[in-house]
Parts: structure tokens; C-alpha cells; sequence
């Protein structure tokens, strides 16, 4: 029996295989492709700033949506971008300690 090929899946999986080769200095995000092929990849830590730069450079990302929030009292910071790279719609969702990002303004 041959197996199901999903082809709508295909293509965001060669894409992510082909920019984690072609930029194998890329930090490690937790992937998942969609059942409609977008291909998203977050990564949640103290401080997401050096793994956003690098995928920002990486995707060519122009804008980045920054928002700070709070979950139980603690400051967070997100940072969202979007681009279509290789044919391929691609989301990129960063969460960290908003202490991260102010140390840096000081």
C-alpha cells in the first residue's frame, strides 16, 4: 500500500528542512505545520531577542509585531512576525521576560 502524500503539507516541510540547512545557525523553535500548509514556529524563554533577530534576518521579516502583556503579574513581551518564504506562508511567535527587553533599553 503506498502512503498518502499530503501535498499541502509537503511543500511547509521541505521549506523548514531547506532553511534550518541553508541556516544551520538558527536557534531551535518548536515547529508546526498546519492541515492549510502554514508552517509556524514558536519559541517561549527568559530572552527570545537573539532567536528573533536571527529568523528576522533569516526570512527577511520587514515588521515585527511587539506587544507587552502580563500573565500572573509577571511582565511579558511577544514579538510576532509573519512573511511567505519559498511559496510558503510562515508565522514566527516569540515569547519572553519583559525584564529581557528593558534591561536592554537601561
Amino acid at each position: 500500500m503506498k502512503p498518502t502524500l499530503h501535498p499541502t503539507q509537503l511543500s511547509p516541510a521541505i521549506a523548514l528542512a531547506q532553511l534550518l540547512s541553508e541556516n544551520p545557525h538558527l536557534p531551535a523553535l518548536m515547529w508546526e505545520i498546519r492541515p492549510n500548509g502554514e508552517l509556524n514556529g514558536r519559541l517561549w524563554v527568559d530572552d527570545s531577542r537573539a532567536a528573533s533577530a536571527a529568523y528576522r534576518d533569516a526570512l527577511g521579516v520587514g515588521y515585527v509585531l511587539t506587544l507587552e502583556y502580563s500573565v500572573r503579574g509577571v511582565p511579558m513581551v511577544s514579538e510576532d512576525m509573519s512573511t511567505v518564504w519559498r511559496d510558503v506562508s510562515v508565522h514566527l511567535s516569540f515569547r519572553s521576560l519583559a525584564a529581557a527587553h528593558l534591561g536592554a533599553a537601561a
